[in-house]
């Protein structure tokens, strides 16, 4: 009755080592196109305008009707045609590499509307700035993140617009229903990020009260729990009509108390992370908040007025290189024979054993600062404990915490399920028989991972490697390479951008696998100087060391967090 075959389908023998490149092209064609079809109707549109113009209309109303010319000759909605006009300005008339990037197909059509919505209110002064830094590597990011890396970008160059535009926006604040079919109803509204992120979490706190039993979904559970909510109840009823449920009971307990003696319930969690700089007014460098993404530094410190502070230890990779240098330094000028100059370069290296490790990310702990002493016996418990916490599937609650600090959202490229929600997966595979011979429970083998794309990498589908830094370097089946980073409050990839030279997320997982496969880097050389300071067998006296104490790090067992 069908005749498959009477049209040619894209992949029509195209061999499948080929495949991913002809979708990719075909891609960038549609792109290429859409943005002639906008270019088009734009032009339209000012030709419209002109002709009102010659006819003295006022420029207020010129061209005020040719979204319905539009409209009528494309069969769109006049409300669709205004949508591609108003594109088309901004695009001419405002975001002039944004529209290069769309006309060359390296953006598509969904990223150019997500970029230009975020880019509406910024101001004109920084905008080519911020323009220039979000299109550095974002061809290859999704709307949704590139959306949340221009909030990053404007709250960090542009704080004063970002809080103006806040102000303004919250005077906008509203919830709407509107009768959908089938008896069902949509609600939609625009709420504060703070009070957004409260809700959220308040209606998945409540969603997870039920027991296992229940057999509603958590999509299901979180819509009753709303309706919960508005009729004044704190939990949502168990359905799994079992006569024993324990849920069911500890909600009819709650319905007996006496409201005057039960005591007040905790307000919903949110997460913030902001600099200590910023929170003592030292700088306005943006926070961040989990499940929205960049916020300004003046909303960071009215929540962290009153809010619960826990203080996180971080150390990015640009800090790791001033603190190396600057010990090299100081241990050149205290014993310079343990220097000598390469062939290679002429830049000095240090003698002594070789140390390949990766370096870890940027969270070094959570919680209280921890003291830097050299070797007490308090040291050589911790790092017994976090020893053995390496060699045990269940990560700890403190490297839990620090994973998912670290991460921000699922790791998988452009999946942004928030890592609270995510499981922590272990890149190399915990061997359960013998965990000496396994992947280890340490930062380095951790990395969050929604419960989908948890097992889309258990299947095999697509493998996955740590590059250390906190990069995972993603194969897909077609061997595809995407290098995802960290997405946390602390793991801005703004912060590793340099001014003056935007590098790729490519080209800095590029630097870290050069880094680690030239045999040596300086953070070799700067664990053999703190271990050890003169191998066994070095033929050098052990050098004279400045009185003081000394930190010694211990390489061989994991980091004492």
């Amino acid at each position: 009755m069908f005749d498959s075959g009477s049209a040619s389908g894209l992949l029509d023998s195209v061999p499948d080592w080929k495949q991913p490149a002809t979708l990719q092209e075909h891609h960038a064609h549609i792109a290429r196109e859409h943005f002639r079809e906008i270019h088009a109707v734009t032009a339209v549109y000012l030709a419209r305008c002109e002709e009102d113009g010659r006819r003295g209309n006022n420029e207020a109303h010129q061209g005020e009707f040719a979204h319905v010319e539009i409209a009528a000759i494309l069969h769109v909605t006049e409300s669709a045609a205004a949508r591609m006009i108003d594109l088309g300005c901004d695009l001419r008339l405002r975001l002039h590499r944004v529209s290069a990037a769309f006309a060359a197909g390296t953006i598509d059509l969904t990223q150019t509307r997500a970029i230009v919505g975020a880019l509406a209110n910024v101001s004109d002064d920084k905008l080519d700035d911020i323009e220039n830094r979000l299109l550095s590597d974002g061809d290859h990011l999704t709307s949704t993140k590139l959306k949340q890396r221009a909030r990053r970008l404007i709250a960090r160059y542009d704080p004063d617009g970002v809080h103006r535009r806040r102000e303004r926006a919250e005077e906008d604040r509203d919830v709407r229903t509107h009768a959908s079919d089938d008896g069902m109803s949509t609600l939609e509204g625009l709420l504060p990020a703070v009070g957004a992120q409260r809700l959220s979490m308040r209606l998945r706190e409540m969603s997870l009260q039920v027991c296992a039993d229940d057999p509603r979904t958590h999509a299901q559970r979180r819509a009753d729990a709303l309706i919960a909510l508005t009729d004044g109840a704190d939990h949502l009823p168990c359905h799994c009509r079992r006569e024993h449920c324990t849920a069911t009971k500890a909600t009819e307990r709650l319905g007996t108390e006496d409201v005057t003696t039960r005591a007040p319930r905790e307000k919903a969690t949110i997460l913030v992370g902001v600099s200590a700089t910023t929170l003592l007014g030292l700088d306005d460098l943006p926070g961040y908040l989990y499940g929205y993404g960049a916020i300004d530094a003046d909303l960071a410190r009215d929540i962290a007025a009153d809010g619960t502070w826990k203080q996180i230890l971080t150390l990015t990779g640009k800090d790791r290189e001033r603190l190396i240098e600057h010990l090299l330094d100081e241990l050149r000028a205290a014993a310079p024979e343990l220097f000598y100059e390469t062939t290679e370069n002429d830049e000095p290296w240090v003698s002594g054993r070789r140390i390949d490790t990766n370096p870890p990310g940027p969270i070094l702990g959570v919680g209280n600062a921890l003291r830097a002493a050299g070797i007490t016996p308090s040291n050589i418990r911790s790092r017994t404990k976090t020893s053995r916490e390496a060699h045990t599937y269940q990560p700890s609650k403190r490297l839990a915490e620090i994973i998912r600090t670290r991460d921000g959202t699922c790791r998988f490229p452009n999946c942004t399920a928030r890592a609270q929600d995510c499981d922590l997966d272990h890149t190399i595979p915990f061997n359960h028989a013998n965990p000496a011979n396994g992947g280890l429970t340490v930062e380095e083998n951790l990395a969050c991972l929604c419960r989908k794309h948890h097992r889309l990498k258990t299947e095999g589908y697509w493998t996955v490697t740590q590059l250390g830094s906190g990069l995972l370097r993603w194969t897909d089946p077609h061997g595809t390479i995407t290098v995802t980073e960290p997405n946390g409050p602390f793991s801005d990839p703004v912060d590793e951008h340099n001014d003056d030279d935007h590098d790729t997320t490519d080209a800095r997982a590029l630097r870290v696998l050069s880094d680690r496969n030239s045999g040596r880097t300086a953070e070799d050389d700067l664990a053999y100087l703190l271990d050890t300071l003169v191998p066994p067998g070095a033929r050098h006296p052990k050098p004279r060391i400045p009185a003081g104490p000394i930190l010694v790090i211990d390489l061989d067992e994991p980091p004492p967090f």
